[in-house]
């Protein structure tokens, strides 16, 4: 393998159910300073400064075209980065395809967006999470009707290597894309393809048929002082907790059921509306929960604050709207996936860090990042 190390702004430092509020959006044009939002509770406000664009993850090699889908985590002071699709135009060596359905990238916490993003002599990525012989065997057939495997929250549990959430994608005829499953692995600093566990942690049906078929951690995961919370997201997002020590144990998990926590997963209930995927994390500088999304069928980007992780969370919050050539730009086709990359805003959590994906054409694509700063 061949390193290529590509860099990006290296300076950069660092409940709802039927009580759910109904709020007007605030939309804020990107250079507007004094726009607020009105909280639900207590008149609380908070505002948005200023949004600074960041600028393109970049690919690893010219071969790379286009990917999407961004999340990372830390393990042993080591950032992994994960992607989802990762379009190419030379042939995998593993399926003989065009797209590497999972890969990744290393930073460090002195220069998180230094990225090492290895590839092989023709400019491949390694298959971030293996195929078994069974998933291979089908894509070898026709990939478009074969799987995928699409990378997602990356956890620290306290052991020496990271525990790596995906998604397991059945594929029909290459634009019917179906979850069927939350795996995991494991993976150490620096490595470039993951270890499988052989069991799912959420499995479901097709077509789903109860509540129980909610993918867990296909919303979103997001690590909050010793716990973890995964989003399950299906007609609105339903909310389940686990300790991050057993992040990969299903016996542990908890779901919220409107009121209180429970063990049962089909008493969840929605705590989140209009998104398909979101962030939330605790933020010292607001004194609340924030969420960050995109809105669906949009290009917006949403963001939302409640007192408690469980809400109540309003329907819409401040939307930050792309302008024309400007930061968030649309590109051919909605922008999406927009979430917070915790622990790279500053640590007061006056700005946090958001990524989101955009689309450029059929199999093209790119991954951007923005700072959002709080009045």
């Amino acid at each position: 393998m061949k390193r290529s190390v590509l860099l990006v702004l290296a300076a950069l430092c660092g409940c709802g159910g039927p009580t759910e509020p109904e709020l007007d959006a605030a939309s804020i044009p990107l250079d507007a300073s004094s726009d607020s939002f009105v909280a639900p509770d207590a008149a609380r406000t908070f505002a948005i400064a200023s949004v600074e664009d960041l600028g393109e993850i970049p690919h690893p090699s010219e071969t790379v075209v286009g990917r999407d889908g961004v999340s990372s985590g830390v393990i042993g002071g080591a950032r992994l980065w994960t992607f989802g699709d990762t379009f190419l135009s030379h042939v995998t060596p593993w399926d003989m395809s065009h797209v590497a359905t999972a890969t990744g990238a290393w930073s460090n916490d002195a220069l998180p967006l230094v990225f090492e993003q290895p590839v092989d002599a023709d400019g491949v990525p390694s298959q971030l999470v293996p195929y078994t012989t069974e998933e291979l065997d089908d894509n070898l057939v026709d990939a478009t009707d074969g799987w995928a495997l699409w990378p997602g929250a990356v956890i620290d549990t306290g052991d020496d290597d990271a525990l790596l959430l995906f998604q397991r994608i059945k594929r029909t005829m290459g634009v019917g894309f179906d979850g069927v499953g939350i795996g995991t692995a494991r993976i150490r600093p620096r490595e470039t393809v993951a270890r499988r566990d052989e069991a799912l942690l959420f499995e479901r049906s097709l077509p789903p048929d109860s509540v129980g078929d909610v993918l867990y951690g296909a919303g979103g995961v997001s690590v909050i002082g010793e716990t973890a919370y995964f989003l399950g997201c299906d007609a609105g997002c339903r909310l389940a907790r686990v300790p991050r020590t057993r992040a990969d144990d299903r016996s542990a998990f908890e779901f919220f059921d409107g009121s209180t926590w429970v063990t049962d997963i089909d008493a969840a209930e929605v705590v989140l509306r209009g998104v398909n995927a979101a962030s939330i994390s605790w933020n010292e500088h607001l004194g609340r929960y924030v969420s960050v999304s995109s809105r669906v069928l949009s290009n917006d980007v949403l963001v939302r604050t409640a007192p408690a992780i469980e809400g109540p969370w309003p329907t819409t919050g401040l939307v930050i709207t792309p302008s024309e050539g400007g930061i968030l730009a649309a590109g051919e086709g909605n922008d999406y996936l927009a979430m917070e990359q915790a622990g790279l805003g500053d640590a007061s959590g006056r700005s946090i860090v958001i990524s989101y994906s955009r689309p450029l054409g059929s199999f093209r694509g790119e991954v951007r990042l923005a700072r959002i700063t709080f009045e």
